[in-house]
C-alpha cells in the first residue's frame, strides 16, 4: 500500500460557549492530504504559487483583501491544480448540547455510526 501523508489543521476554537468574545460558532478540522509519490511536485507547486502571489509570506486567506475576490479566485484554482485531497469536518456549534450529544442526526453521521458499527462487529 502507498504512503499518504496528511497535515491536518484546525479553525475556530473548541469552546462551546458561542457567547463569549472570540468564540466562533463553528469548528472546523481540515486535511491535505499527499500521496508520497506526488509529494515532491505538491511542494514545488505550492511553493511557485506562494511565491507568485504572496511573494515571502505564507499562504492564509487572512493575507487577501476582501474585496480582491479575483485574485482569490484565482489562487483557488491554481490550487486545484496541485496534487493532493482535502477533507474537511464542520461542526456547527450550535447542535451541540451544552451537556453532550448532538441535537440533530444527519445522514452523514448516521452513515459514519453504521460504518463504524460494521468494523467493530465482523
Amino acid at each position: 500500500m502507498d504512503r499518504t501523508y496528511a497535515f491536518v489543521d484546525e479553525s475556530g476554537n473548541s469552546d462551546l460557549e458561542t457567547s463569549k468574545g472570540g468564540s466562533s460558532d463553528l469548528f472546523i478540522v481540515y486535511s491535505v492530504l499527499v500521496a508520497e509519490k506526488d509529494l515532491g511536485a505538491a511542494y514545488a507547486q505550492a511553493e511557485a504559487l506562494r511565491k507568485r502571489h504572496f511573494q515571502t509570506g505564507e499562504i492564509k486567506s487572512s493575507n487577501l483583501k476582501p474585496k480582491d475576490s479575483d485574485r482569490r479566485a484565482r489562487i483557488l484554482n491554481e490550487l486545484a491544480e496541485l496534487p493532493f485531497k482535502l477533507y474537511f469536518t464542520v461542526v456547527d456549534k450550535y447542535l451541540i448540547h451544552k451537556d453532550g450529544g448532538i441535537r440533530t442526526r444527519t445522514v452523514n453521521q448516521k452513515m459514519h455510526e453504521s460504518c463504524r458499527l460494521k468494523k467493530h462487529t465482523t
